[in-house]
């Protein structure tokens, strides 16, 4: 009976299979079923045909709905396969003394660079260097993944300088191959080099060098997703500089081989891996890069098709992970930002724009913070977490959407949430429906 069921449904509904993804449906009578799911009018069939199961399950006997994860396209693009010198605009070239000719490539992916420099200190600098003149504001960020031991002091990361003199003024954030990490700047030209030693670093790591106007941030990371500042400081230094990537081999009689991974630059580059949560009142959390935000409300990035978010329904901004020991200040009765120094600084969000938080605080006045860097999350107001929802929607993106009542059809699930209203989610969106209660 269950192999004709099955055979009927490939013939009575071809189109099935092309709409369907493979998945597990759970009931509300304790029964699973998995196989190719897909959704009818206030309806969900699964089909199986190796198990030769079709089974009709109404949206009042559904307990829950999960969709397999779709595979990752790991193919690359023939570009990062094949090596080449450099792409353009990058170039390099040695600073200052060296016994080897230093080399960069751009291969996989990743910058390869091999440096018989002895140092990046004291009144003269000698290094590999592979950069690009920048106007103006900069911000540049790499994940080093190598720093071959050549001595433990050999090291490799980020670099703005304003000439490729060997005593030219500089800032540098580096990882070292078995030392930590290393902030160090020359404010004048020729002069001694300042240094600041952070053990916490180790490679692999996540480096982040910013420069706007005559201030300079150095930013480093685990993971990529939540940042700290190593430093910042004010120095004059002129409106073009050469900004990129420097290693420093210290034996000069070998070459050193650095690889750095991910590198970003540009006036503003967002936190790629960590999306933005914008968490409701009602608990709902909503994934997405935002592009500004004002009184009435959140707006998403072009490119993400995201409806705007009533600013009134939001409880709270996550630009990166929430420590543990901070998650408390999500429901405190206090509105402002959370930065990545740890620091809470009280105050009324006036809105989001040009990757900037504004936040009007009484001590301080109109501050505006970094949302890629600087500020791990912004408190609107306190959540309501006395308003139970009895249904639940994940999503592709990583959004749970919670609401009071669903439906759904071929196209999708319309759920009710508390504050929007009915919201739309594509079937293609859907990872996982659930009845809470």
């Amino acid at each position: 009976m269950f192999r004709l069921a099955a055979t009927l449904s490939l013939f009575i509904f071809p189109t099935f299979w092309l709409l369907a993804r493979e998945g597990f449906v759970q009931t509300r009578d304790g029964k699973v079923y998995e196989g190719h799911v897909r959704f009818e009018s206030n309806a969900v069939i699964v089909a199986n045909a190796a198990r030769e199961l079709w089974a009709e399950v109404a949206l009042t006997n559904l307990s829950g709905v999960t969709f397999a994860a779709r595979p990752v396209d790991e193919a690359r693009t023939a570009f990062e396969q094949r090596a080449v010198g450099l792409p353009n605009p990058w170039i390099s070239e040695d600073i200052g003394s060296v016994q080897h000719t230093g080399t960069a490539e751009f291969r996989n992916g990743a910058f390869r660079v091999q440096s018989s420099g002895t140092n990046v200190l004291s009144e003269s600098d000698s290094c590999h260097f592979v950069f690009k003149p920048v106007q103006g504001v900069s911000e540049i960020v790499a994940r080093v993944t190598k720093v071959q031991l050549t001595d433990p002091w050999a090291r490799a990361g980020l670099m703005m300088r304003e000439s490729l003199a060997a005593d030219s003024r500089h800032v540098f954030l580096s990882v070292t191959a078995a030392r930590g990490g290393v902030f160090q700047w020359r404010e004048r030209l020729g002069e001694e080099t300042s240094v600041t030693l952070d053990r916490a670093m180790v490679v692999p790591y996540w480096l982040k060098l910013k420069r706007d106007g005559n201030i300079f941030t150095a930013l480093r990371s685990p993971n990529g997703k939540r940042w700290a500042q190593v430093d910042r400081l004010t120095m004059s230094a002129t409106r073009e500089l050469y900004v990129g990537l420097a290693a420093v081999g210290v034996r000069g009689n070998v070459l050193n081989e650095s690889v750095f991974e991910q590198v970003e630059e540009g006036l503003s580059l967002r936190n790629r891996w960590f999306v933005p949560q914008v968490q409701l009142q009602s608990g709902t959390m909503q994934m997405g890069y935002i592009a500004t935000m004002d009184d009435t409300a959140i707006y998403f990035e072009r490119d993400s098709d995201k409806e705007p978010v009533s600013t009134l329904s939001v409880a709270n901004i996550r630009f990166q992970p929430l420590p543990s020991r901070s998650a408390w200040i999500l429901n405190a009765r206090r509105a402002g930002a959370l930065l990545n120094t740890g620091e809470f600084i009280e105050g009324e969000c006036r809105g989001i724009e040009g990757g900037r938080v504004i936040l009007s605080s009484v001590p301080l006045g109109l501050c505006r913070y970094d949302v890629n860097s600087e500020v791990v999350a912004v408190v609107l107001r306190r959540r309501d977490a006395s308003v139970g929802h009895p249904y639940e929607v994940k999503t592709t993106d990583g959004s749970v959407w919670l609401g009071s009542e669903v439906t759904i059809d071929q196209s999708g699930v319309l759920i009710r949430e508390l504050a929007l209203g009915p919201r739309r989610i594509p079937v293609h969106e859907v990872m996982e429906l659930r009845r809470r209660s």
